[in-house]
């Protein structure tokens, strides 16, 4: 799958810059994620010439870049930068740091364009306002009346379904056109995963009404019960 997308990480701080940039990168191993942390000389706050240098830089290599910040100022100085180049293949998003961060780069991992990998970064914050159901509904069979196809796993991972099985298992259910969910989330979306809350001995069931998906299901569910951390 191309990627065709990179990431600009915006901080007041080099180094909360570079370490989400670190963690990104953990789950989106193919996208390119520059972080712009900082002054020039280290101090707090935010570089113009980092921020241009940053974008610069991937859309020598072909790239689309998508800019996210963390606060104030930071955003003020990146429009700044957007409004000079005045490049449609450069957008910045309004979403949160981390979370939207995180949601970006494996959107574009997955082969999302920019404006996909912007909206997975911006729904980011309408996961978190929302209340999840995490408790798992129990089925019998392997397909109901409805024509619901599922499978029961049972999460194994001393952290349960944290940031990188979820990640996991959001690429392998990108790997299908239809929808695989997981209690009913789309398991395509590591942030709606993630704000399930499910913890190790948690059995979720992963379901689709998509024949075409049966065996996304079947590998999902399997990954699952095998453990993915």
């Amino acid at each position: 799958m191309t990627v065709t997308v990179g990431l600009v990480l915006v901080s007041h701080s080099d180094r909360l810059a570079q370490g989400l940039a670190e963690l990104a990168g953990q789950m989106a191993a193919d996208v390119s994620i520059i972080p712009a942390g900082g002054l020039d000389d280290g101090g707090i706050g935010t570089s113009y010439d980092k921020i241009e240098s940053a974008i610069r830089e991937l859309r020598s290599r072909g790239l689309s870049v998508l800019v996210l910040t963390d606060i104030g100022s930071a955003t003020m100085t990146v429009e700044a930068v957007l409004e000079a180049a005045d490049d449609r293949e450069v957008v910045f998003e309004d979403a949160p740091f981390v979370e939207g961060a995180i949601a970006a780069a494996v959107s574009a991992q997955q082969g999302s364009d920019l404006w996909e990998a912007a909206g997975a970064a911006a729904a980011a914050a309408v996961v978190y306002a929302e209340k999840l159901d995490t408790e798992p509904k129990p089925v019998s069979g392997s397909e109901d009346a409805n024509g619901m196809f599922k499978r029961e796993a049972t999460v194994i991972d001393e952290a349960g379904l944290h940031a990188r099985p979820a990640a996991q298992i959001a690429a392998l259910a990108g790997e299908y056109d239809g929808e695989i969910l997981i209690n009913d989330t789309p398991a395509d979306s590591i942030m709606s995963i993630m704000a399930l809350g499910i913890t190790k001995g948690t059995t979720v069931i992963v379901s689709t009404h998509d024949a075409k998906c049966w065996s996304g299901v079947d590998r999902i569910a399997d990954a699952i019960n095998a453990g993915l951390d």
